[in-house]
């Protein structure tokens, strides 16, 4: 299981400490992205941007879970799946764009089809 970083309960609430990756600081856990979709599963490193402890609170908009993940992928399991094991220090939304403007999304049915 990947797990890199830790989460770390305080009275202030609870924060994700971010640990080098391979590519930046980042936390992800791959045992809160298969079983629990509503824990935080992956904060990319410029969510914790001019923080000299590599903390994040929960609250943060730079936290993300299998929900919101899901999200951005358009109900699309499988695209969550591989945006979840893709990330590796960036914002999912980028590397969404990138896959996008590499034409990854060309090939699955109904991914231009609506609004969003």
């Amino acid at each position: 299981m990947i797990e890199i970083g830790n989460r770390i309960e305080t009275p202030e609430g609870v924060f994700y400490e971010l640990e080098y990756g391979g590519e930046g600081n980042i936390y992800k856990n791959e045992d809160a992205f298969l079983n629990r979709p509503d824990e935080v599963c992956y904060v990319p490193e410029y969510a914790a941007e001019d923080r000299e402890d590599w903390r994040v609170s929960e609250s943060s908009d730079g936290c993300f879970t299998h929900n919101s993940l899901l999200a951005l992928c358009k109900g699309n399991e499988e695209v969550c799946q591989d945006l979840f094991y893709s990330l590796e220090w960036t914002y999912p939304t980028t590397l969404l764009e990138e896959w996008d403007s590499n034409g990854y999304f060309d090939e699955i049915e109904g991914w231009y089809d609506s609004n969003d």
